[in-house]
């Protein structure tokens, strides 16, 4: 997990002591956010003084237009648009050095993401209110995050809001390589052990159905084709194998083929599962499966789970 450490809401008589103490700790970027405010390029100046790490900008802005010559000026390396924000059509100038993304809700949906791809292929995802720090992650941005990670699994996506160490151990498992945390780290003394949280796939308390994209039916709009008998594993963690069978298929618009495997590795787990024990199983597997399909004691499915291994998915 990379991580990028917000550190504009800091005070500036501590920030040199912050920043000493996140670069020792070995996060990747400083994020930096700005609404409406061109004191953050005074303040990315005073920032490249004390670090030499690459700086990630999130810009809230109407218009990014009259920041580019900044932007232009400054070193910083990334540089994100929050698109809920804009009041005209995103135009990324040709000639600047700093690569640009886009930002969006979580919950916004996610086919708008779409007509950005080629302007703005990066994506901050924001779980919390854009530009403000302090927030909480609630568990329904799991689902959310899901389905951005399903829809666009070769994009490179960071998640901002709310991150703490157990959040960012469901995140990895997810597959997300990238967030950006900010009171969870600053606010601390302790700013190493923070970051080693963020970084360690700590144990999680939750089960599989908190953590579920409910939304099965999604895969209809996918090529399915997977083996005619799949791995299922129970919510005490039993694994076994088993014919696949035909309402699971109908419900993700799936068929079979012959063999032990097909274009997707799928494997069925009940949702009652701990996600701790789910996440043990899958690392050792020697093969590893793209998704999880949950399925409830009836038998029925109710969601999905991308796993760190689903890439390179096209849709139809």
């Amino acid at each position: 997990m990379r991580i990028s450490a917000s550190v504009s809401s800091v005070e500036y008589r501590f920030l040199a002591t912050s920043v000493s103490k996140l670069d020792a700790a070995g996060v990747d970027f400083y994020h930096l956010d700005s609404i409406e405010d061109r004191r953050i390029f005074d303040f990315a100046k005073t920032l490249r003084k004390l670090t030499q790490k690459p700086f990630d900008l999130h810009l809230i802005t109407s218009d990014p237009v009259k920041y580019w010559d900044d932007i232009r000026a400054s070193d910083i390396s990334e540089v994100t648009i929050q698109l809920e924000s804009l009041h005209v059509p995103l135009f990324v100038p040709d000639d600047l050095k700093s690569r640009v993304g886009v930002a969006l809700l979580s919950n916004k949906q996610a086919d708008f993401f779409k007509l950005h791809l080629k302007t703005a292929p990066s994506l901050l995802l924001m779980t919390t209110t854009p530009g403000k720090s302090g927030g909480k992650f609630s568990r329904n941005q799991f689902g959310n995050i899901m389905r951005y990670r399903l829809l666009y699994p070769n994009v490179l996506a960071t998640v901002d809001g709310g991150v703490t160490g157990e959040v960012a151990s469901v995140l990895a498992f997810m597959g997300v390589s990238r967030v950006v945390s900010g009171s969870y780290i600053v606010s601390t003394e302790n700013m190493v052990e923070r970051v080693h949280a963020l970084r360690s796939d700590l144990p999680v308390s939750l089960r599989l159905d908190e953590v579920i994209l409910a939304e099965p039916e999604i895969l209809k709009d996918f090529t399915l084709r997977i083996s005619e008998t799949g791995i299922i594993v129970s919510a005490s963690g039993e694994i076994s194998k088993g014919e696949i069978i035909s309402p699971w298929l109908d419900v993700i618009g799936a068929k079979t083929v012959a063999g032990e495997t097909g274009t997707h590795s799928l494997i069925w787990v009940n949702e009652n599962i701990p996600l701790e024990s789910l996440r043990t199983i899958y690392n050792q597997m020697e093969v590893k499966p793209d998704l999880v399909i949950s399925i409830n004691d009836d038998k029925q499915p109710t969601g999905i789970f991308c796993l760190p291994s689903y890439q390179n998915t096209k849709k139809i």
